[in-house]
């Protein structure tokens, strides 16, 4: 199996995204990561507000998968209807499409868990994934995965400075 080729940020989108979920914790951050070029350089982020993950609808689902999901209502998420909606028409309106999906860890480490794989699987056929844990807020991980149906593999994140230097970002993933 050929290695997968690197996951590329500037480092204005790195910061700006880790800043953003930094920013937001304790409350989960989930998204997709866009671009309008190639499918390992983002450039940009969408971040979704709402999360269904409670409602009635969709608890059980989260509930049954054991007693971690049933002490932790903030383990998980789902975004709602609508706002997916306007967010795909925000995207198709500004020429960029999804590249990528994230997500923020607020108890374990940045590891692409059962639970990851099974609903990125489910819906998504071509996205990478990126996990940002917040174990510890002030020094967060960061952590990409390349993700098929038949196999979960870390990919190399590298930060490209303003000179156009790359760099691996810091054992904390964040500045």
């Amino acid at each position: 199996m050929a290695e997968a080729a690197p996951v590329v940020f500037s480092r204005g989108l790195y910061d700006r995204l880790v800043a953003t979920a930094v920013g937001r914790h304790p409350v989960k951050s989930f998204g997709y990561l866009v671009s309008d070029g190639p499918a390992l350089r983002p450039t940009d982020f969408v971040l979704f507000e709402g999360n269904e993950r409670n409602d009635a609808r969709w608890q059980p689902e989260f509930w049954r998968r054991g007693r971690y999901f049933v002490d932790n209502d903030d383990a998980g998420f789902v975004a709602t209807a609508e706002e997916s909606w306007r967010v795909q028409k925000s995207l198709m309106a500004r020429g960029l499409f999804e590249i990528g999906v994230f997500h923020t860890h607020r108890r374990h480490p940045a590891n692409f868990s059962s639970i990851d794989y099974e609903m990125h699987v489910s819906r998504f056929e071509n996205l990478w994934h990126l996990i940002i844990s917040l174990r510890n807020a002030a020094l967060p991980q960061v952590r990409a995965f390349e993700v098929s149906p038949h196999h979960v593999r870390e990919m190399e994140l590298l930060i490209m400075a303003e000179d156009g230097t790359a760099e691996a970002p810091e054992v904390s993933g964040a500045r």
